[in-house]
């Protein structure tokens, strides 16, 4: 079991203002209640009981439930071949890719969806740009950070009605 903190005004608002640097974020504010969860090596960042991001080595990521802030990232979209691989935690190659969409530099934040369903599958950080990533023939492109089936997709994930069938 986790357990959830929350921070007090001062150590709010500076987080406030980093999550509002990321994309579609610039609504939250710092009357809202913030609250950290810490999952083995990552902090997953609550605002009003949302979850909005999450932070390993310092650094802050969208969580794969914020979908305003996912939008907004340029998408690498896999093939349905890649997707148990990309759930399952490794990282992107580049065979399984099928398409590139948006603007990216090397260590920049994008989404990857499956040609299927599009889908949110992972949240990853690009090795290379996109334009070298859109040529490359081979090898490892995106690092896959955060993705469906991970600690912090177990904590967030949506609690809808459950069906045996739901998949």
């Amino acid at each position: 079991m986790t357990v959830r903190t929350i921070l007090k005004d001062r150590d709010s608002k500076p987080l406030i203002e980093e999550l509002r640097g990321l994309p579609n974020q610039q609504h939250l504010t710092h009357k809202a209640r913030v609250e950290i969860e810490t999952v083995k090596d990552s902090e997953i960042v609550f605002v009003d009981g949302v979850a909005i991001a999450f932070r390993r080595k310092g650094e802050l990521a969208p969580v794969l439930t914020n979908t305003s802030a996912l939008d907004a990232l340029p998408r690498i979209i896999v093939d349905m071949g890649a997707v148990p691989h990309v759930v399952g935690g490794a990282d992107i190659m580049a065979p399984g890719i099928r398409r590139v969409t948006g603007e990216f530099g090397e260590k920049q934040l994008l989404t990857v969806v499956d040609e299927k369903h599009g889908k949110y599958l992972a949240v990853g950080k690009a090795l290379t740009g996109s334009g070298p990533l859109a040529a490359a023939k081979k090898g490892k492109v995106v690092e896959n950070i955060h993705y469906v089936g991970d600690l912090i997709w177990e904590v967030i994930k949506p609690k809808g009605p459950a069906s045996p069938s739901s998949n």
